[in-house]
């Protein structure tokens, strides 16, 4: 019976022991869990500004879009294309070849002072 009790007294001691230490360690699991709740929340903060940077780059990205087919569609507008210079032509500067090729078939008075031709060249036929 001693040796029962001697028995008993020692798993108490031990018990005791581990119900000494729970307040600190619902306090180190109370950290833990405050800290995985920051965690957390910046997480989700941090989401936000991903999801909201990501709407305006799939803005700026529907605008640029936009306008590379604008342009795209005003270049083939302002091009005029000559067909049939013969490949003899041989000149130094075509674009004020081009110039004064279409001043002379066209006539000055059809161009305003404001004519410009920013560029011409060569292109492989059709």
């Amino acid at each position: 019976m001693k040796l029962r009790l001697t028995e008993i007294d020692g798993k108490n001691d031990a018990l005791s022991y581990r119900m000494e230490r729970m307040p600190e360690l619902v306090d180190n699991n109370t950290e833990c869990v405050e800290v995985v709740e920051r965690r957390v929340l910046e997480a989700k903060g941090e989401q936000a500004t991903v999801a909201g940077t990501q709407k305006q780059l799939e803005r700026a990205l529907v605008t640029l879009q936009e306008k590379a087919e604008d342009l795209e569609a005003c270049s083939w507008v302002n091009n005029l294309h000559i067909v049939g210079l013969a490949e003899s032509t041989n000149v130094e500067n075509m674009k004020s070849f081009v110039e004064q090729l279409l001043i002379e078939l066209l006539g000055q008075e059809t161009f305003s002072d404001l004519f410009m031709m920013k560029w011409a060249h060569r292109s492989l036929a059709p």
